[in-house]
């Protein structure tokens, strides 16, 4: 049986960029290739994975034709599948195996149209846990991959070649005996959770906590269990129920994917969730009005984001930036009513981003809501700033403990973050974003600690970190931090390497510093006014 070696990844987003770090870390004899739009800007910009260049390099489908692969993963969104097939063709070898990781019910039924039942395994992808915004792709594992023909009483050859490149990539795998039961139980996920989430802007924790939005979801969810049902597939209330219990285990902070997209601005893949759902039920006579709901909803938020200026949505993460800065300069004073039309127009956005916006400020406490659904700016108080940097102090100081249980660790994440700070001091760059290189240090010391629980929490307030920095460097304090900036950061990167005791320390004053100068700046705005 030939091995699996040559493996071309199509579609570099999260999720196919968490496989390829995967297999290049545990597979040596792997050569994998990445496929990609725009070869060129890869290659200017490539891929971070969690900090770390990705070893893979990209390519168009033009510059890799005629080059039959072993293993071909498609990675792509739904709406770019038709593009993907059109162009692959001369991958597609005697041997070629192709497996998609899309979401839905419909990607292998369209792949083997394409090219033959003999060369798709169906495939779906469950926990795992990546995300990616621009070039920087950030996951704790890829999950677990179920793959397979679709019934497995007995594993086919195919499975079994796969399912060896599999041990051999240190990827966790399952290979159900009914693979098409395992696509709907994902599609009754998807369609109750990415809908909802995105429908009503929520992260997972706010989901557990909204009675409303489960009992929508799980609608939703019973509408797939009628349709599954008609078109022969056992699901039940137990598929709900055993989903409820995995969502009660994920990040408090984590998105779907639907809402990672829509909050960066992308397409959404209602064609294989919502509107497939509506399409099954139009055929089979059965009644979907929670997804009908549901979908109409999405499309309305969706033609309500794409008002943009000069054709880019402005997305809810920047408009929360530009207005978090806007509260703590005191343009936005205590008590201004934060209107959700007057904000819209201001940004050129959509009500619902703006919402989104706003939901981001009121989680900080820089918001509240009143019961008649009035929203007022809270000032930024001179205790919320000491309160922030203890807790960033707390966090970092635990990060600090995990780190130097590792015995004999260069910490490369911190020592690359560190080289590209060197090389930009050394630029004369007047243009030079201070607070992102502070951010992006701090960031890897705490990744470096290796605890979920502890990243999670920093990341959970990186954003107003980051906001109160470049606060502190508008005011004028950019000059002191390229004075500085590298020398006190080597200076703790060479404690923490040799593990001194006075790494602890230097920390604190570290993080300290940084708090006497926002409360500084902070004072200094409201004496002004």
């Amino acid at each position: 049986m030939k091995k699996i070696r040559d493996v071309v990844i199509i579609g570099m987003g999260a999720m196919g960029s968490g496989y390829a770090w995967q297999i290049t870390k545990y597979n040596k004899e792997a050569k994998v290739f990445g496929i990609v739009r725009d070869s060129q800007r890869y290659r200017e910009q490539p891929i971070m994975v969690n900090d770390q260049k990705l070893p893979v390099e990209c390519y168009s489908f033009e510059e890799l034709l005629n080059h039959p692969m072993d293993l071909i993963i498609v990675a792509v969104k739904s709406y770019n599948l038709p593009d993907v097939i059109n162009h692959m063709a001369s991958m597609v070898g005697d041997e070629t195996i192709i497996i998609s990781l899309l979401n839905g019910l419909t990607s292998e039924e369209k792949l083997i149209q394409a090219f033959g039942e003999n060369h798709v395994l169906y495939a779906t992808v469950t926990g795992a846990d990546a995300n990616r915004k621009g070039s920087q792709v950030n996951f704790n594992k890829c999950g677990c991959l179920h793959f397979g023909e679709k019934k497995n009483e007995v594993h086919s050859e195919r499975v079994t070649r796969l399912s060896g490149f599999l041990d051999d990539s240190g990827i966790v795998y399952h290979i159900p005996a009914d693979m098409e039961y395992k696509l709907w139980e994902k599609f009754l996920i998807n369609v109750g959770c990415n809908q909802t989430s995105t429908a009503y802007q929520m992260n997972y924790g706010q989901m557990r906590n909204s009675q409303e939005v489960l009992d929508i979801m799980r609608s939703a969810q019973r509408e797939v269990v009628s349709l599954a049902n008609y078109y022969g597939v056992g699901l039940n209330e137990q598929n709900i129920v055993a989903w409820e219990n995995e969502l009660q285990n994920l990040t408090a902070q984590g998105r779907s994917s639907m809402l990672q997209d829509y909050w960066q601005g992308r397409p959404l893949e209602m064609d294989i969730l919502g509107d497939t759902v509506l399409d099954l039920g139009r055929k089979a006579g059965i009644a979907t009005p929670v997804n009908e709901m549901l979908c109409s909803k999405l499309y309305q938020m969706i033609q309500e984001r794409n008002v943009v200026n000069r054709g880019f949505a402005a997305t809810p993460d920047k408009i929360a930036t530009q207005l978090r800065l806007d509260i703590l300069r005191q343009k936005i004073r205590k008590g201004d009513k934060m209107a959700e039309n007057q904000l819209a127009q201001r940004f050129s956005a959509s009500r619902s981003s703006v919402r989104t916006a706003l939901q981001i400020l009121s989680n900080e406490g820089l918001i509240i809501t009143h019961s008649n659904g009035r929203r007022e700016a809270v000032e930024f108080t001179e205790k919320q700033v000491i309160e922030l940097y203890n807790f960033r102090c707390l966090l970092e100081e635990e990060a600090l403990r995990l780190m130097l249980s590792q015995k004999n660790s260069m910490f490369p994440l911190i020592a690359k973050v560190l080289e590209k700070i060197e090389k930009t001091c050394m630029s004369n760059d007047s243009s030079i974003d201070w607070y992102d290189l502070d951010v992006q240090f701090h960031r890897a010391q705490v990744r470096s600690s290796g605890n979920m629980f502890v990243i999670n929490a920093w990341e959970s307030n990186a954003q107003l970190i980051y906001t109160l920095m470049s606060f502190n460097t508008s005011a004028g304090y950019g000059e002191e931090y390229a004075a500085t900036f590298f020398e006190k950061h080597r200076r703790l990167y060479e404690l923490w390497l040799s593990d001194d005791k006075d790494s602890y320390r230097e920390l604190e004053k570290h993080i300290m510093d940084a708090e006497i100068i926002s409360k500084s700046v902070l004072n200094s705005v409201r004496i002004k006014e």
